[in-house]
């Protein structure tokens, strides 16, 4: 089964590295045989923690950061793509205290889903507006 992998792709990010560091993940990946899906989403928001890592985990989304291209052989030697424990593990984040005193409306599923993806929208019940009733 193929892991997932959340970077962001936003103006922001990509300014502090995020496209180097989702260019060394796939490669990394690549070259030791790892099956993952890197989607790209917005920001989170934590321009502090960028570039920031996601892995979808059983327990929830795991978070590395702020990434370098170079700490991608640490992360994954690690156990990243499982939640393995790093110096730039954040744990859950959805517990980083940023996010436990929000409540998002607006930009509720940015950093969530690749905006990007109608499969995603439908994934997340978001594209019900979308649909016709046929007659």
């Amino acid at each position: 089964m193929s892991a997932r992998v959340f970077i962001s792709r936003d103006s922001g990010t990509l300014c502090v590295g995020a496209e180097e560091v989702a260019r060394a993940l796939f490669n990394a990946a690549e070259s030791r045989g790892l099956d993952i899906t890197i989607v790209r989403t917005g920001s989170r928001g934590m321009y502090w923690l960028e570039p920031t890592i996601e892995v979808e985990c059983p327990q929830g989304r795991i978070g590395y950061g702020p990434v370098k291209p170079s700490d991608i052989d640490s992360l994954l030697d690690a156990g990243m793509l499982e939640g393995g424990r790093h110096r730039l593990s954040l744990s859950l984040v959805e517990d980083i205290p940023f996010f436990k005193k929000q409540t998002r409306l607006t930009f509720a599923r940015v950093g969530i889903i690749d905006p990007r993806s109608l499969e995603d929208y439908k994934a997340m019940a978001a594209a019900r507006g979308w649909k016709r009733r046929s007659l």
